[in-house]
């Protein structure tokens, strides 16, 4: 009779960060195992380049700060997502500055750049994940083929709007009151 398998025991966030920073590959935590992520291509980095110094702009000298992508949230003790932007408000993520691998807990803000490869979790898996984080305020995908963002804005603790916003269309979020012309978002990208 053969042993039974053994099966691996799930990594907690710390765990995961404790033996994942660091290294040249990114990886995801997904219900405590380790996911390597793939390569972006150059229209998804020009887009994630676009939102970031567009929405760090708008925020400049105001409470919240954009965030690019090899920041880490935390969205549960086993889960640890790597968002292509995120912007950050509360004070127990923006505290002070050290050189330790960092986790934020309390975005305001989540925005994934959409890619035939990740569409389908990023719209099923990690829309859930965001949607349950009492921080988040809006959770924005990027769809860089069609030039479409839709919005995700909290309307109640289990209720949810969506706004699409179509080609040429800014982006504005509710809080922070930011707006983003299309141009902003998707120059260079076409």
């Amino acid at each position: 009779m053969n042993a039974p398998a053994k099966i691996p025991r799930k990594l907690t966030v710390d765990e995961f960060i404790a033996a994942y920073s660091g290294r040249e590959e990114k990886y995801e935590l997904v219900d405590g195992e380790p996911r390597m992520m793939a390569g972006a291509n150059r229209r998804h980095a020009r887009l994630t380049r676009n939102l970031i110094v567009a929405l760090g702009s708008a925020l400049r000298g105001g409470p919240c700060e954009v965030m690019p992508g090899d920041m880490g949230l935390e969205v549960s003790d086993y889960d640890y997502r790597l968002p292509d932007v995120a912007i950050y408000c509360d004070p127990r993520d923006l505290g002070p500055v050290d050189d330790e691998p960092t986790r934020l807990r309390y975005p305001k803000v989540v925005i994934e750049v959409l890619s035939r490869s990740t569409s389908s979790t990023d719209y099923g898996v990690k829309l859930s994940e965001y949607q349950l984080l009492p921080s988040v305020d809006t959770i924005v995908y990027v769809n860089p083929a069609k030039e479409i963002i839709t919005t995700f804005e909290r309307a109640g603790d289990n209720e949810w709007h969506v706004v699409v916003h179509l080609p040429g269309q800014p982006l504005v979020l509710r809080d922070p009151a930011v707006t983003v012309t299309a141009d902003e978002v998707f120059a260079g990208v076409g």
